[in-house]
C-alpha cells in the first residue's frame, strides 16, 4: 500500500470514529427532543467517488424523503445531513407540533423539522469539535423534499464521497445522519489531527 493510500485510509478511519461519536450525540439529542430513547447503528462508509453508493446508503432510491442539511466550515468542510422518509418526517412533526396539519408537512411542520436538523447537526458538530480538539462551526440548516437523489442534488450537489452514514431509530422515526466531508480538505484535516 502506498503512503498516500495508507494516509487516506487513516483519515477515513478517523472520520468513521468521528461520525460514530457525532451520530450518537445527534441521535441522543433527537431522542431528548422527542422524549424517546434512540438507537444508532454502525457507521457505513462510502470512500468515494460513488454518488450512487451515497444514495443507496440513505435509503430506498424511490422513497419520498425530507432532508435537512447544514454546511460545515473549517477545518472539516463539507455537509451534514439529516434524512427521514416523508412518513417518518410527518410523525416527528406531529410529535413536536400537534397542531400542524395532519397528513401533510405544512410550514409549521417543516419549521419544526429544520429545528430538529439544527439540534441534531449542532450536537454532531459539537462532538466532532471535542474529538478534534478544534473549533468546528456550521451554517444555517436548509430543508428540501424529494427522492434521496434529489435531496442530495439540492443540498450537496456533486457529492460523491467520502460519505459516512449513521442510521438512528426511535419509536417515532428512523433516519440517516450523513457526514459528507470536503474531499479537498482531507489532507488539511489530517495535518490538523497530527497537531491536535
Amino acid at each position: 500500500m502506498s503512503p498516500g493510500a495508507r494516509r487516506r485510509d487513516e483519515v477515513l478511519e478517523t472520520l468513521r470514529r468521528l461520525a460514530a461519536a457525532g451520530g450518537r450525540e445527534a441521535a441522543q439529542a433527537i431522542g431528548r427532543l422527542l422524549g424517546r430513547p434512540t438507537t444508532v447503528d454502525e457507521v457505513q462508509v462510502v470512500p468515494g467517488p460513488d454518488a450512487a453508493g451515497i444514495v443507496r446508503m440513505v435509503g430506498r432510491p424511490d422513497a419520498e424523503s425530507v432532508a435537512v442539511a447544514m454546511d460545515l466550515h473549517e477545518p472539516l468542510g463539507g455537509k451534514f445531513l439529516l434524512l427521514l422518509s416523508a412518513e417518518e418526517a410527518e410523525r416527528v412533526s406531529e410529535r413536536l407540533v400537534p397542531s400542524a396539519a395532519a397528513g401533510s408537512l405544512d410550514a409549521v411542520g417543516e419549521s419544526a423539522l429544520v429545528e430538529v436538523g439544527n439540534i441534531a447537526g449542532s450536537a454532531f458538530v459539537s462532538a466532532l469539535a471535542r474529538k478534534l480538539h478544534l473549533r468546528q462551526l456550521h451554517g444555517v440548516p436548509r430543508l428540501t423534499r424529494g427522492s434521496p437523489r434529489e435531496c442530495l442534488a439540492v443540498l450537496a450537489p456533486g457529492a460523491s464521497g467520502p460519505a459516512l452514514g449513521v442510521r438512528f431509530g426511535c419509536p417515532e422515526a428512523s433516519g440517516t445522519l450523513l457526514l459528507l466531508p470536503d474531499p479537498a480538505r482531507l489532507d488539511r484535516l489530517a495535518a490538523a489531527l497530527e497537531t491536535s
